[in-house]
């Protein structure tokens, strides 16, 4: 591998490119006079200095007083290693200090009584139910009304959902219609209760409720749509529909 290139790697681990060169050049000449460096690394008089104290403070070359005289050395190349670590380390414990502070962040917001984003493709589809997991608690219960026919990528992936009950633990109900009624075999689960609505009736449209979030849902091959709704008042009126429509379905064994 050619210097441009070790030059270039050593850049992607936090050296810049005369710390690189000086470090290189060092590695060569095992040890060296200011001197021998300059003109071996290329680094001017004014600037190798700077860059020696540097690249002593990241603990990758030492130097010794012989005679008078300072002369320097590079550590072993796996020393390199310790300071990707070390970054390893400081981005985790940033990470930790941002955890705690979230909470105080997201305080800071300005209150919105309505949300509303929309997914649209397959895509979207996707991200949306990642998003449902991720904010689904075992506090809550996942309502679904009007489950009926969906593409068959949409009804997959809408599957993760009821997998996902196994660790979260949260509570489902759906209302199937007759062309969606084959689903629920495939998404039993001793937290989920089904039930069918009365013959004859279909919902082309499926809306999901949970927490303060309703979800308004189109799939067909050439069109899928999401529209995700954040409002408590929404979504006591879609839980009212909900409850009226659960009394007078039958439940699936």
């Amino acid at each position: 591998m050619d210097k441009d290139k070790l030059i270039k790697i050593l850049k992607d681990t936090d050296f810049t490119e005369g710390e690189s060169k000086v470090y290189l050049a060092l590695l060569e000449l095992g040890e060296s006079k200011v001197g021998p460096l300059i003109k071996s690394s290329g680094v001017s008089r004014s600037k190798v200095y700077d860059i020696l104290e540097r690249l002593i403070a990241k603990n990758v070359v030492s130097k010794v007083e012989k005679d008078g005289v300072m002369i320097y050395q590079s550590l072993p190349p796996h020393s390199i290693l310790n300071i990707v670590r070390e970054k390893e380390r400081e981005l985790k414990q940033e990470e930790k200090i941002l955890q705690k502070i979230l909470p105080q962040l997201s305080l800071l917001q300005p209150i919105q009584k309505v949300n509303i984003v929309i997914y649209r493709g397959y895509k979207g589809f996707k991200a949306m139910i990642d998003r449902t997991i991720q904010e689904l608690t075992a506090k809550d219960v996942y309502d679904a009304m009007g489950v009926s026919q969906t593409t068959k990528g949409m009804s997959f992936y809408a599957k993760k959902i009821y997998e996902a009950q196994k660790i979260k633990k949260f509570k489902a109900r759906s209302i199937f219609d007759e062309k969606g009624a084959f689903k629920a075999a495939e998404r039993k689960t001793k937290w989920h209760e089904m039930k069918i609505l009365p013959k004859g009736w279909n919902t082309p449209a499926l809306f999901t409720m949970y927490s303060d979030t309703v979800g308004i849902h189109l799939g067909k091959e050439d069109f899928i749509m999401s529209i995700i709704i954040k409002s408590e008042d929404i979504v006591k009126s879609f839980r009212a529909s909900f409850e009226a429509m659960w009394k007078i379905s039958k439940k699936i064994a």
